[in-house]
């Protein structure tokens, strides 16, 4: 299969050395009010004064390591550095970071940031951003699906990271986020799920059913190649596996990226990503946090 043997090699690159796995999340809310461009702009400008600056990667990063960016609705997400088991001092640490640039934020913007999974209305909202892939996929979704604009501007999540340590264990650890997003604290309410039933069915119809057909890490990446294949590109609206002259590699790495399936290969830092919880207060989202490292290592370090 295209791409195929270059993947591997990628991830296997990637993973080597690594002896110690971590963790990171990315934390989203949502406006409690439908945003305009001014509105975002004057968020984005209240960053600095709360301790988040531009750095040489692109991010506005804090000097925790956390960083903040935002969805098309405005939403905005925080995601954290790589965190150790033990790191419970420094989560609390960045959880009230993250409540007080929030607070911050809304007195000196009138934003206010909600910790709710869904607003409804928001498929009319502005698209907020203007990087062209976020407006190819607006486009895109508004002609492939009914919820798909929805899922961009009206919803906020949990992702949950673990580090890959290596190729071998692949597999073990996607069925384990494969049962992870049927539990309780982990799964997709029912406003969240009818949307991402709804949403191109080529980015998010990957799902875990057919877990009993996949017996090797081997045959799992074969299957993640061949769904993004399959997947629409932005740019033409026609499966990738159909642009004609053949993309090069870098090419499908980039459309790899705009893939969106309950749980999800994030090639950026090679962690498998658990994308299905709801997003929810910091004090729930705590005890979430906790449940995901204490079942990672329960089935993966013992």
């Amino acid at each position: 299969m295209r791409y195929l043997n270059e993947f591997r090699d990628l991830l296997e690159k990637r993973v080597s050395g690594r002896s110690e796995r971590t963790y990171g999340f990315e934390y989203e809310l949502i406006a409690e009010n439908p945003l305009e461009k001014a509105d975002l702009a004057g968020v984005q400008a209240a960053l600095p004064e709360l301790g988040f600056h531009l750095n040489d990667n692109g991010l506005v990063m804090n000097t925790e390591g956390m960083y903040v960016t935002f969805e098309p609705g405005g939403q905005i997400e925080f995601s954290s550095p790589p965190l150790y088991p033990g790191d419970m001092e420094l989560f609390d640490h960045l959880a009230r970071r993250i409540a007080d640039t929030v607070e911050s934020i809304r007195l000196s913007t009138g934003v206010s940031y909600v910790p709710v999974d869904f607003m409804p209305g928001r498929d009319r909202a502005p698209m907020l951003l203007d990087a062209q892939r976020y407006k190819a996929l607006h486009e895109l979704l508004g002609r492939t699906s009914d919820r798909g604009r929805d899922m961009m501007k009206g919803t906020a999540a949990i992702h949950f990271h673990a580090a890959v340590l290596s190729f071998e264990e692949l597999l073990r650890l996607w069925e384990l986020m494969c049962a992870l997003s049927k539990e309780e604290v982990f799964a997709m309410g029912p406003q969240r799920r009818d949307i991402w039933n709804r949403t191109d069915p080529s980015r998010c119809g990957l799902t875990c059913a057919g877990a009993e057909n996949v017996t090797t890490p081997e045959i799992l990446l074969d299957k993640l190649v061949e769904f993004a294949l399959n997947a629409l590109d932005l740019r033409t609206g026609i499966p990738f596996r159909e642009l004609s002259p053949e993309p090069g590699f870098q090419e499908f790495m980039v459309h790899f990226t705009t893939i969106f399936t309950d749980v999800r290969l994030n090639t950026k830092g090679l962690t498998l990503e658990l994308r299905t919880p709801d997003t929810r207060p910091l004090h729930l989202f705590r005890g979430a946090w906790i449940s995901f490292i204490d079942a990672v290592q329960q089935v993966m370090d013992n």
